[in-house]
């Protein structure tokens, strides 16, 4: 339709009596849309639920995310008009991750939300297997059950494990190699991870409830082990040694995969609770202004000992270029001293023990496949930080 300044897109359904006459009694005027100065016009006819798309027009969108969206907003008939996808760096294992802005439509109100989005696709290996369908089912059962703070997730897609989030607040300077913290920041943290493992100190029936955790020190590993040690054996057949890959070193640890009923047993014995399962400052958005901390990536979310979520706490801050601003025996102190204000007064010797075992352990499940099986994935760069944290945290728990 022309009008006399304007030009306008009319949708409606005029349907026509026996005679080809339109009956007005009828028809339906569903909307008109002026198309001068319009961002993008691409509208959304009703749509089709099928092979878990749903099309609007050039728009296509996951029916999990266009239901989830119509959740967020409590706006049953919300659609979306356009979506524009801008792709940014993820981490290390094999997620992608991308900004989506939408542009919807709802009540006669047109609107942007920008998302993140999470693909749930990952590496392969016993390591991360089942990890993105693990968290999306964190994210549809933790938020208001854990005292820590969780993105808004905004929609899931359990099968494929897709995720769409709110970006985060300003956060202070986080990369994988470091982190911008306070010995404060550092302190508030391993008191949220203490919070955490309070909240589910040996509720074992809760914890069995969740069928769907990492248990990787009990029903999970057998599997976990067998890939260590395929990764080991592999390094060891192809004398793939360096100076942190001593042949020493990779004999000790063949053992320990081979037989970790040593490990498992230490492990094993003292507390269970639920367990972020990647707790590095890599996982963590802190607030610029340092009073909120915003937990994410939750694929390894398991029931298992505290010690093995403070192992990745740990970790990230091994990195030449992390320069922590405390020393590892302060921060393993802090965490101590957390769980004792919670009642969970634990002997510092047998602790240190469960700590040294997890390191260990930990080397075994995740950084032997990765460096005996799919080496590939390693840059040299990375591979040299990994030596250096290896160096401060895991070596020294082989002795």
């Amino acid at each position: 339709v022309e009008g006399r300044r304007t030009k306008a897109l009319v949708i409606g359904f005029h349907p026509r009596d026996e005679n080809g006459l339109i009956d007005s009694t009828r028809a339906q005027y569903v909307n008109l849309v002026p198309l001068q100065d319009q961002w993008e016009l691409q509208e959304y006819l009703d749509g089709t639920r099928g092979g878990g798309r749903v099309r609007a027009m050039a728009v296509e969108i996951p029916t999990a995310l266009l239901w989830g969206i119509r959740r967020y907003l409590a706006a049953p008939h919300a659609t979306v008009r356009a979506l524009h996808r801008q792709p940014f760096q993820g981490g290390l294992s094999g997620s992608t991750l991308e900004y989506w802005r939408l542009r919807l439509h709802r009540a006669g109100v047109q609107s942007t939300l920008t998302l993140v989005y999470k693909q749930g696709a990952v590496v392969t290996g016993a390591f991360m297997l089942g990890a993105p369908q693990r968290e999306a089912l964190a994210f549809v059962n933790l938020p208001e059950r854990v005292p820590i703070d969780m993105p808004t997730v905004v929609a899931v897609d359990i099968p494929v494990g897709d995720l769409w989030m709110l970006p985060f607040p300003p956060a202070k300077h986080t990369s994988h190699w470091l982190a911008d913290w306070s010995e404060r920041d550092i302190e508030q943290a391993t008191n949220d991870l203490a919070r955490l493992h309070n909240a589910y100190w040996d509720k074992m029936d809760t914890l069995r409830e969740w069928s769907w955790l990492a248990r990787p020190t009990t029903t999970d590993a057998a599997r976990l082990a067998a890939e260590g040690l395929a990764g080991l054996n592999a390094i060891s057949e192809a004398g793939d040694y360096d100076h942190a890959l001593t042949p020493d070193r990779v004999t000790a640890l063949r053992r320990l995969a081979q037989d970790p009923t040593g490990l498992l047993s230490t492990l094993n014995d003292g507390p269970f609770t639920l367990l972020h399962g990647d707790a590095g400052f890599q996982n963590i958005a802190l607030t610029t202004d340092g009073r909120h901390r915003i937990w994410y990536d939750w694929q390894l979310v398991a029931a298992g000992p505290p010690t093995l979520d403070l192992v990745t706490f740990l970790h990230p801050w091994a990195y030449p270029d992390a320069r922590p601003a405390l020393p590892f025996a302060d921060m393993i102190a802090l965490f101590l001293q957390a769980l004792q204000r919670r009642g969970h007064a634990l002997s510092p010797e047998q602790f240190h023990r469960q700590l040294d075992a997890a390191l260990l352990w930990r080397w075994i499940i995740q950084w032997a496949p990765l460096l005996g099986l799919y080496s590939e994935r390693l840059q040299p760069e990375v591979r040299e930080r990994l030596y250096a944290v290896f160096g401060q945290l895991h070596w020294p728990a082989l002795r």
